[in-house]
């Protein structure tokens, strides 16, 4: 069960049987001090640097009231958003006060909760993953915020969405992605799935997050133990020039793709031009590719300089 403390606005946990009484102090000790230091600036900082990195669902909040013959709507992009109950449904929502799309919830009493498809970089209401129609049921005040709770009373789905969106570090990400690298990582990912497509978008991935030189072993290593894994339906192994060109290639692409980091789909369609199982040859001839060494060690291109180089 999930309790608020009141006087340090804190959370913890109680079990059914046993309450951690020692680590709960520990917490509200610890919370406590981040409270009489709330007007320190670097705390500030740092903890909005912290939350910059958790993933948060990403919701579109709507409301609107009809008055005058015309309908007044508003709507904005919240990442504050909670399942708080399943009987009854109950969801909240953080609202910045004071807001006018705050003062629009006081008004009207009603908002709609949209959860946003992968695909939808710039927040629109068609093609949402889901939609739930919540009655305002109470608010308090928290810090700069309101916590609105609202009981939903109509709630739609859409079955042929697959992939929600995540923010995490002032981007939004598709919780595809999340998936696909964790399979890759357990090997899990079938056999049958690891297409050349598939190389890119894991390189893809771990170039947009660590930055090639600190990708690279990831990769690498990644390959060799999925390859391991499936050592039975491996025709050619790992190639450590194959890699290493892959790794160059991206990485310019990335550095040349105006919001190289909304989702990979975007990124495909800029750099087509990667699908392209010959583009080795335009950088390396037979005779270099073939060499023995090459598939141990990297082998630099005789044709032309690597982009990046």
């Amino acid at each position: 069960m999930l309790l608020f403390h009141r006087s340090y606005k804190a959370c913890y946990c109680i079990g059914s049987n046993r309450l951690f009484s020692s680590k709960v102090e520990e917490i509200l000790t610890q919370t406590d001090r981040l409270h009489h230091d709330a007007d320190d600036c670097d705390t500030r900082k740092v903890y909005k640097s912290i939350m910059q990195k958790v993933p948060q669902p990403v919701v579109v909040v709507t409301s609107g009231y009809h008055e005058g013959g015309q309908w007044h709507k508003k709507g904005m992009t919240c990442t504050s958003f909670t399942s708080v109950s399943f009987t009854p449904p109950i969801v909240s929502i953080c609202l910045k006060i004071p807001s006018k799309f705050h003062d629009l919830i006081v008004k009207t009493r009603h908002f709609a909760v949209h959860t946003l498809a992968r695909h939808q970089g710039i927040p629109v209401i068609l093609g949402c993953s889901g939609v739930m129609e919540c009655e305002a049921d109470s608010a308090h005040q928290i810090g700069d915020h309101n916590v609105w709770y609202g009981n939903v009373y109509e709630a739609h789905i859409d079955d042929n969405v697959a992939h929600p969106m995540l923010y995490q570090c002032r981007t939004f990400r598709s919780v595809g992605d999340e998936i696909f690298i964790q399979s890759f990582e357990d090997a899990t990912l079938p056999f049958e799935d690891w297409t050349h497509e598939a190389h890119l978008r894991m390189a893809w991935n771990y170039i947009r997050d660590y930055g090639r030189d600190q990708a690279l072993p990831l990769i690498r290593d990644g390959i060799k133990h999925f390859n391991e894994v499936h050592k039975d339906r491996i025709k050619t192994g790992y190639h450590e020039t194959i890699t290493m060109f892959y790794c160059f290639v991206i990485a310019d692409a990335i550095n040349n793709t105006s919001n190289p980091i909304e989702t990979f789909e975007y990124f495909l369609k800029q750099n087509g031009h990667l699908l392209d199982r010959s583009l080795m040859y335009k950088y390396y001839s037979n005779e270099r590719f073939n060499q023995p060494e090459a598939k141990q060690m990297f082998v630099l291109p005789d044709k032309q300089v690597l982009p990046g180089m």
